[in-house]
């Protein structure tokens, strides 16, 4: 479960807080449980709004507005969750034991038995590469192009540098240097292939298992570096003549399109985002930018804004190349210098302990910032602002 989707389905159930909750403060009473089982036969239904939160060890909550075991949805518990009243839930252990607090106004509950147990299972892997037929690495430096049979197994093509043009049946593909594309098994349509003088690329033939395509073959990816880092290998694989080659270069492609379908799988959250309707969109964004500002005076990262948010990096950068045409990094970067101008000019700081209060590495760092913004640095500004006040 990624984190894009926990954020656009967990809503249905509840919402997630952040610091453990003052139990006088909120009359409510607690409840302690240990669990080590990986399977649940009944769910927990509170009259009244529910807070959960993890003591020790991993665990996801299964969740569903019925004690259907079709219905019921797992997510990974990362944070204090808050579930609505008359929502069904229990908690499983991902670690050997889990526990954790239920906290409500009473412990008035009702138990639900479930119609058959309910056991998680992981997602299947999408894929099982079985067999790598035939591989070569073309360097020659004369252009040419061919029609080569349609294959009955699956092709990837990688195009180190230069320029290759692949026609699949009606299809007509440009891969540049970079530039990774998974051909499915045809046998009814030749593959044309045509490269220009300077292009070098690998292609792998193989037997692979695949549950679901959809992005993953017949469109052209621009590799990552893992990607790049994964089709190098097997460039080196095929050029060795040991008995391991062959197994290492199958070790290496099942790793090449694992990190295929996590890319696909980034361009689905993006795809999501921007199907989600304006005012979704707007809301998301603003408390976004609530929070960075709530936080200026931290040391947050974009990595943190993504956790607390559940989103990947893609989609938020998505989300603000959208509405504000800049990137996450420049605003956060923008609104923390924008405040080191309101710190200094309140006076209560060293310009070096508002650098640390800002996160930036070091005063020098924060200074060349500084300096590059607003055309003068801290302490320039400093003396600007004393001298103002004199007059």
């Amino acid at each position: 479960m990624n984190n894009q989707a926990f954020y656009d389905s967990f809503l249905e159930f509840g919402s997630i807080y952040y610091e453990p909750i003052d139990l006088e403060e909120h009359h409510l009473a607690c409840m302690q449980f240990l669990t080590h089982t990986k399977t649940i036969e009944q769910l927990f239904c509170f009259p009244c709004e529910v807070y959960i939160e993890l003591i020790s060890g991993l665990a996801s909550i299964v969740v569903g507005s019925q004690p259907d075991p079709v219905d019921l949805k797992t997510f990974p518990i990362h944070h204090y969750l808050k579930i609505h009243p008359g929502v069904c839930f229990n908690i499983l252990p991902v670690s050997d034991e889990a526990a954790y607090y239920l906290l409500a106004p009473e412990n008035r509950y009702t138990k639900l038995t479930l119609s058959e147990p309910y056991t998680f299972q992981l997602q299947p892997v999408r894929f099982n590469v079985l067999e790598i037929l035939d591989y070569y690495y073309f360097t020659e430096e004369n252009a040419y192009c061919f029609n080569r049979a349609g294959p009955a197994y699956y092709e990837l093509l990688y195009v180190h540098n230069g320029t290759l043009t692949v026609t699949l049946s009606d299809t007509v593909c440009t891969l540049s240097a970079g530039d990774l594309m998974l051909c499915k098994p045809d046998n009814e349509h030749a593959k044309r292939l045509q490269k220009d003088n300077a292009c070098n690329y690998l292609s792998v033939s193989f037997d692979m298992e695949l549950s679901e395509s959809q992005l993953l073959l017949g469109h052209v990816f621009h590799c990552t570096n893992g990607l790049r880092d994964a089709l190098y290998k097997i460039i080196e694989d095929s050029t060795m003549h040991t008995p391991h080659a062959q197994t290492l270069m199958l070790c290496h492609l099942q790793e090449t399109i694992t990190r295929l379908c996590l890319l696909c799988n980034e361009l689905e959250e993006e795809y999501s985002l921007l199907s989600l309707n304006q005012n979704s969109q707007s809301d998301l964004l603003q408390q976004i930018l609530a929070y960075m500002e709530q936080k200026v005076t931290e040391p947050i990262t974009i990595e943190q804004i993504c956790h607390k948010f559940f989103m990947s990096r893609t989609s938020l950068q998505a989300l603000f190349k959208m509405y504000l045409h800049n990137s996450p990094k420049s605003y956060l970067l923008n609104i923390k210098l924008q405040k080191s101008k309101e710190l200094i000019r309140e006076n209560q700081y060293t310009i070096s302990e508002i650098a640390d209060m800002l996160g930036f590495s070091s005063i020098h760092y924060f200074s060349r910032l500084f300096k590059k913004y607003f055309e003068l640095s801290p302490s320039e500004y400093a003396r600007e602002i004393a001298a103002s006040e004199n007059n």
